[in-house]
């Protein structure tokens, strides 16, 4: 994606987000994500040194919260990345009629960090309750993992032509003209950023006919809980919210603009 000048603003979704985060304002680095990185850091220097003296419990107190300090060091890294995006004011084009997808490479990561946590849990301690845990997350770690490499879980794409957006995954897409859309906004839900899209229903197409229902059905619950028809979590595609925010408004509100999604043709030889 390559940055333009900032179009102007769309309208919000029609109702403001609800749940946990919807107060707060993208982006802002909270005293909660400043507590968790040193609490995390503290403890993992605490496995450092009860390793010496003792093993299995250094090296469970080390997977465990080795891990939450690098999530919320990753997090609070973030947070800062995007600020400097919001104050440059800017916004994206994007190659057209290529999918977007969801990063897996992402979600392996996930997966093998359960798999390790679950793997010293069940290796390392002896309480029965501990030694559950780490079953159990070995076996949410395995699930996930099968799910990536079988094609079956975070199969989603979005992708961007000139008579609208699409939103689809290994069940069908959702077409949404451009002019269909709303309303586009940004928040925050439990750190992880995400992009609302509200559209005028009546104007979006399930490919194919039969994921009609299952589409609607999802509509209605996004919107139910975020006041939006679409709320795409831009940490699973790898884009960070702004850009993808940027982009969005350019190609909803300057139709001169989404020419340029137009694919070359192929050469024919």
């Amino acid at each position: 994606m390559s940055t333009v000048p900032p179009p102007d603003d769309i309208a919000r979704p029609r109702r403001a987000m609800r749940g946990k985060g919807a107060g707060t304002a993208p982006d802002r680095i909270t005293p909660q994500d400043w507590a968790l990185a040193i609490i995390g850091g503290l403890f993992t220097l605490a496995g450092l040194l009860i390793l010496r003296n003792d093993f299995n419990t250094g090296i469970v107190t080390l997977a465990l919260f080795g891990l939450c300090f690098v999530h919320a060091v990753g997090v609070i890294v973030r947070k800062r990345r995007l600020q400097r995006q919001q104050a440059g004011a800017v916004t994206a084009s994007v190659t057209g009629g290529v999918p977007l997808r969801q990063s897996r490479a992402r979600m392996l990561l996930l997966a093998g960090a359960l798999l390790a946590i679950g793997a010293t849990h069940a290796a390392f301690t002896t309480h029965p309750v501990q030694i559950g845990i780490g079953w159990l997350l070995l076996a949410v770690g395995g699930v996930m993992l099968l799910g990536l490499l079988s094609g079956r879980l975070y199969t989603g794409y979005l992708q961007f032509d000139p008579d609208g957006l699409s939103l689809g995954d290994r069940h069908g897409r959702a077409h949404v003209p451009w002019d269909a859309i709303t309303g586009i906004a940004r928040t925050d839900l439990h750190t992880h950023p995400l992009v609302l899209v509200s559209v005028d229903a009546g104007a979006v197409q399930a490919l194919p006919a039969t994921h009609g229902p299952r589409l609607m059905k999802q509509m209605g619950r996004t919107h139910g809980q975020f006041g939006a028809d679409f709320a795409i979590m831009t940490t699973a595609y790898g884009i960070d919210a702004p850009v993808l925010l940027a982009a969005l408004r350019r190609y909803a509100t300057q139709p001169a603009a989404r020419q340029e999604l137009q694919r070359p043709p192929r050469l024919r030889g």
